[in-house]
């Protein structure tokens, strides 16, 4: 067997133990919040829905922290909706979202979103679980 075909068998294991979902061609849609404002109150209403679609769920915390920081408000998570303090509009909110996904969930090698953070230390870390690519976030 010549290198080649050592190198060449390496690349199918490798390919083979990826999963099935790194080769689906489907478009990623940064989604779209729904938002409904009580008094000085703004509710994303579809919390779940967001986090499930920018694969965040264990990280929920991170991008209400994130929100809240850019919004100079306080978060709160409650019943499937994120509680905003403040009056914030939904087109507001959904550039926010749009600049967080850029940030911190597409990789910056592959441009997909299957990423997961991982904190190293002091240090976040994006990882691809589509081309392993990892690299430090801000």
């Amino acid at each position: 067997m010549t290198t080649e075909d050592e190198y060449l068998d390496s690349l199918k294991r490798a390919r083979k133990n990826l999963p099935a979902h790194v080769f689906e061609k489907s478009r990623f849609q940064i989604p779209k919040a729904e938002v409904f404002r009580e008094g000085n109150k703004t509710f994303i209403t579809d919390w779940n829905r967001i986090l499930k679609v920018l694969n965040r769920e264990s990280d929920a915390d991170h991008l209400a922290k994130h929100l809240a920081r850019e919004f100079a408000t306080s978060s709160t998570e409650d019943r499937g909706r994120l509680l905003l303090q403040g009056k914030f509009s939904r087109g507001l909110i959904n550039r926010e979202l749009e600049s967080y996904v850029k940030d911190f969930v597409l990789c910056e090698e592959c441009e997909k979103p299957d990423t997961k953070l991982v904190k190293e230390g002091r240090i976040l870390i994006k990882v691809c679980e589509a081309c392993g690519a990892r690299g430090a976030v801000k």
